[in-house]
């Protein structure tokens, strides 16, 4: 089956059903239930198995089966059905924060439809257009709609489920049953094939003054005065961090994300604490614990050098990156169906500074590739988030498209076939043979 024939099978108008359906149904992070029950009646609609894996508090995973013929790799297509934000934020008024769809001028606006329903939407509309074309894989096909995997880690007050993100959702499914030989994730990558994805570390940093009366503010240590000093002293110290940790040409990001000192509920009190909260991309080349030693280490030097009292540094939240070959097989499959369904030939490149979920299949032995439509262009990233000024929108034409890349992908792994899928892995990730001449006595 080539993919222009697939192409030709794949539903606009069930495209622009299933996408509306989707953004019109709620899922910011914790509250995932509703989305993970509207997928499994759409997997039972296209002919998939569906099971909504608990994780508690009305919170699941949203998995659909399609058993193989037999003898070849089992795939694994896979997204996240929490949204960026809520879609009832007053600060964000574009349509596409909205958890109301709007199609227009060929493209779907709505709250998740880029970060990143519009996975789902190909997903179920390829399998459709795969089961009318006769299209019978050998492996199993899965696909898994997993919850919790916005960027956003517990700290300070901030708990419980509606912080609970940062792959939760794909570390729990791979570990109660779904497992693959390879996996798509439809993140938003502009339909450019992705190698791997930059880590991530998230830091607190306090500085420490008195809690001191206004009266008394000239004579007081302010922990916020203390802050600006450290916020300045760490400039320099980002910039020289950013030129040494390029790698594949994508330049890892430093973000100074928050900011709380005083009690502005009592203005007639010095700020006695101020912390500071950042985000550390590095490469996937370096372990976070090096990353984390180092800007301890910076911190420190600032803190003795610039500052009058010490600071507490606190790291809640870590990731390592993780990178393929771009000769993997599972990024070959989708450079090749990419070309072969749009007549474009996009070479897999690594991720902009964006963390995923590839991130833990691939710690669990299931090579992935990133592709999926909506997001900048990657080919020419100018560092702008394209959802600053409406919300997030895909092009209807980029989902019918990726419904047939992805089912032509996994047509041409199941051609790779089991035997070799096996014979070609390497050792499981972090593991290594030893040799007996170089073990430590």
């Amino acid at each position: 089956m080539k993919a222009d024939k697939l192409l030709s099978l794949v539903d606009q108008k069930m495209v622009i059903d299933l996408a509306t359906e989707m953004v019109n149904t709620a899922s910011p992070t914790g509250e995932e239930g509703g989305m993970a029950r509207l997928l499994a009646r759409m997997y039972k609609e296209v002919g998939l198995s569906p099971q909504l894996q608990n994780i508690y508090d009305d919170r699941y995973n949203a998995i659909g089966r399609l058993g193989g013929t037999g003898g070849g790799p089992a795939i694994l297509m896979s997204g996240h059905m929490d949204t960026s934000v809520r879609g009832d934020e007053d600060y964000l008024i574009g349509k596409g924060w909205k958890n109301n769809a709007t199609v227009e001028n060929g493209r779907i606006f709505g709250n998740g439809i880029g970060n990143m329903k519009n996975a789902f939407v190909s997903y179920i509309a390829g399998v459709d257009a795969m089961q009318r074309a006769g299209v019978k894989l050998k492996g199993d096909l899965t696909i898994a709609g997993v919850a919790g995997e916005i960027e956003m880690a517990a700290v300070d007050e901030f708990q419980g489920k509606h912080y609970h993100g940062y792959g939760m959702g794909t570390r729990f499914m791979l570990i109660h049953g779904v497992s693959a030989d390879y996996h798509f994730l439809g993140e938003p990558t502009a339909q450019v094939p992705s190698t791997g994805l930059m880590g991530t570390s998230w830091v607190k940093v306090t500085t420490h003054g008195d809690f001191a009366h206004t009266a008394f503010t000239d004579h007081a240590l302010s922990a916020i005065d203390e802050m600006w000093l450290l916020w300045h002293g760490l400039t320099e110290w980002i910039d020289e961090y950013k030129k040494r940790n390029v790698h594949m040409g994508v330049v890892p990001a430093v973000n100074r994300a928050a900011l709380r000192g005083g009690l502005p509920w009592r203005a007639a009190r010095t700020p006695n604490q101020c912390s500071l909260y950042i985000d550390i991309r590095y490469p996937p080349t370096r372990y976070p614990i090096d990353v984390e030693r180092e800007f301890t280490t910076v911190v420190r030097e600032i803190a003795k050098d610039k500052l009058k009292r010490g600071v507490d540094i606190e790291y809640y939240m870590s990731r390592a990156g993780t990178e393929l070959p771009d000769d993997h097989p599972v990024i070959q499959a989708v450079v090749d169906a990419h070309h072969e369904t749009t007549g474009q030939a996009v070479p897999a490149m690594f991720c902009v500074p964006y963390c995923a979920d590839a991130i833990d299949a691939n710690r669990f032995g299931i090579p992935t590739c990133v592709y999926g439509s909506g997001g900048g262009d990657r080919r020419n990233f100018d560092g702008i988030d394209e959802r600053a000024k409406e919300g997030e929108f895909v092009l209807i034409d980029d989902m019918v498209s990726h419904a047939a890349t992805i089912i032509r992908a996994a047509m041409l792994l199941n051609d790779v076939g089991l035997d070799k899928t096996i014979a070609m892995r390497g050792a499981m990730p972090s593991v290594t043979r030893s040799n007996p001449s170089t073990e430590v006595k």
